[in-house]
């Protein structure tokens, strides 16, 4: 059965962060005080988190709600969408300027 708990510990494994750090960013970008025992509750399923925490995860890790929630949905994600979820917070002005050159060369070389 899939749990919250079990989907914020899937986003916080897969960053390779600790349950603090995982935390601390949240906080930095969006200004909370979430502690590291919250998430240790949220993901022990012991507490849930609230609504507003739920959005700051989705946000911060680029994931959709529906995902979080464990909710299926019928669309299928287009790759562009794909692509643009992998792109992270941490990309300098020029690497973005970068990626889009790169796909407009794309575009420019369809028939």
């Amino acid at each position: 059965m899939h749990s919250i708990g079990s989907e914020i510990k899937k986003i916080r494994s897969e960053h390779k962060l600790s349950q603090e750090e995982f935390a601390e960013r949240i906080n930095q970008k969006l200004g909370f005080s979430i502690t590291k025992g919250m998430v240790s509750k949220w993901e022990s399923d012991s507490i849930e988190p609230k609504t507003r925490m739920i959005k700051a995860i989705a946000e911060t890790f680029h994931v959709s709600l529906d995902e979080m929630l464990g909710l299926s949905v019928s669309e299928k994600s287009s790759p562009v969408e794909t692509i643009a979820a992998h792109i992270d917070d941490d990309l300098t002005e020029e690497e973005l300027a970068e990626i889009k050159r790169y796909i407009q060369f794309i575009k420019s070389q369809r028939k």
